[in-house]
């Protein structure tokens, strides 16, 4: 097998995209983008390189697990406790709905993605059901009014389903580059996809991501008032672009897991955003 330079594991990538995102939510919750624009501004871009690497763990995720039923109510529950617990604070602390950065968060976007993913890789009639998580994301950046803000709610919107169709879509041309390619060359399929097959589609990933950031770039440059853009996504959210070359640095390996670890993950998103919102909202009633 060729020697190549892949030095993150899975678990080091979750840990990564952690404190970018972190990072995000502190400028989010507690810089003033008036008063410190660039403070907010650097922090809040370099934390939106967060998303596609988790889109990216949440993509290959789709593929490896054994249960793909549990996989997406992991991702389903915690998002959907996360926007109730938003909700009670809105209607407790007399919040406006839209207002509220805890409603509408990454698990549901990563959810409708891995959806998705797991629909059309049946090649079946169950794959047309693949357009209800597009549907959803998309109405999820339709506006109702100010007050509600959208109908559904998620954090990266239409962008979010967009690039996991787009990392589907790419994985499936490099498996074809494969399979033309071991067959051209008489070389077992198998050999050819554990040499380079890995390799490929990381590349294959960047493009998608740096494709898919230009599309909705160019929404932007066309209309800078379409709702399908998500929130602030120009100029801080076109900084995603950033996150290919942790694609390109992966391995497919795992790195230490244990359950406690792995659930740890899953627990860190809804706590760290409960704690900010609890204490910026106590510095605000001083």
């Amino acid at each position: 097998m060729k020697k190549r330079l892949e030095i993150l594991n899975s678990l080091t990538l979750k840990i990564i995209a952690c404190l970018l995102m972190t990072l995000d939510h502190v400028a989010l919750f507690f810089v003033n983008p008036v008063t410190s624009y660039d403070l907010y501004y650097g922090l809040r871009a370099t934390g939106k390189i967060s998303f596609p690497i988790f889109v990216f763990l949440a993509f290959y995720g789709a593929y490896k697990t054994k249960d793909i039923r549990k996989y997406l109510l992991r991702l389903l529950i915690p998002g959907v406790l996360i926007d109730l617990c938003g909700y009670i604070l809105s209607w407790s602390l007399g919040i406006p709905i839209a207002e509220n950065p805890i409603i509408g968060n990454a698990f549901i976007d990563l959810f409708l993605g891995v959806l998705l993913v797991s629909l059309l890789k049946k090649k079946n009639y169950y794959s047309f059901l693949a357009v209800l998580p597009l549907l959803y994301s998309f109405f999820s950046t339709l506006p109702i009014n100010n007050e509600y803000g959208t109908l559904f709610k998620t954090d990266w919107g239409f962008f979010g389903t967009c690039l996991f169709l787009a990392f589907f879509l790419a994985k499936e041309i490099v498996h074809l580059f494969i399979r033309q390619k071991a067959a051209q060359d008489g070389i077992l399929l198998e050999t050819y996809e554990e040499e380079n097959g890995f390799f490929l589609e990381k590349i294959a990933l960047s493009v998608a991501l740096l494709f898919v950031d230009l599309v909705f770039y160019l929404i932007y440059r066309l209309d800078n008032t379409s709702f399908v853009l998500p929130n602030e996504f120009v100029p801080i959210g076109t900084y995603v672009a950033l996150a290919f070359p942790f694609f390109l640095l992966s391995s497919q390996r795992k790195g230490y897991g244990s359950k406690i670890l792995q659930y740890s993950f899953y627990v860190y998103y809804p706590l760290h955003l409960l704690v900010l919102f609890l204490i910026s909202t106590a510095l605000s009633l001083l």
